[in-house]
């Protein structure tokens, strides 16, 4: 088999699967899941065997596959990353919270960790904590339209019209190309406020 990079592989299946490019990400989380077989890379296989059950929403098989991986490599960002969003899917928030707060203390400058918490701190109603989540990531990785767009989104649900329209904006440039339909969502959302 080809030589390939997991380590790209996995950034590649985390904008597919963001983006809703779910049969691409199937197709690569096989890809992977054979190479990381061939070449012994624990890590890896109970990593994308995780992915293959976050896509089917299998989430209490992913959680088991993710805190395999995490027992090998310990600090993971993805890993922890995927847990906390597999334990917020379950309904155990609480957890789920925990979880990122944790992985963040143990890497610092992961944007998706900063956003995906402001995603959870959302789902709880709690948009103000959710912003700072949100700016936090975009501090790291400033044009990164999903944290642009759920910005907007809690912005909006504070009724603060001027803030979410700003952040829409700048999720419209940044998402254009990448996926029609949440750039078809942004969209709707800005013409409504006009």
């Amino acid at each position: 088999m080809k030589r390939i990079d997991l380590e790209k592989e996995r950034k590649n299946l985390d904008r597919e699967i963001t983006f809703f490019h779910f049969k691409k990400a199937k197709k690569r989380i096989f890809r992977c899941l054979e190479f990381a077989k061939e070449n012994k890379d624990d890590f890896f296989f109970f990593y994308f065997l995780a992915q293959y059950f976050i896509i089917t929403e299998d989430f209490k098989k992913a959680l088991d596959y993710l805190n395999i991986a995490l027992n090998i490599r310990k600090n993971d960002p993805c890993a922890y990353n995927d847990k906390a969003i597999c334990l917020a899917e379950l309904g155990r928030y609480k957890e789920a919270l925990n979880c990122f707060n944790e992985a963040i203390f143990k890497n610092r400058d992961y944007s998706l960790l900063y956003h995906n918490k402001g995603w959870l701190l959302n789902l709880l109603n709690r948009h103000k904590e959710a912003i700072l989540c949100f700016k936090k990531a975009l501090e790291i990785e400033p044009k990164l339209p999903e944290a642009l767009w759920s910005l907007a989104d809690s912005y909006l649900k504070l009724e603060d019209k001027i803030n979410a329209k700003k952040y829409l904006k700048k999720a419209l440039l940044n998402i254009k190309g990448k996926c029609s339909f949440i750039y078809k969502l942004i969209k709707k959302e800005l013409n409504k406020l006009d």
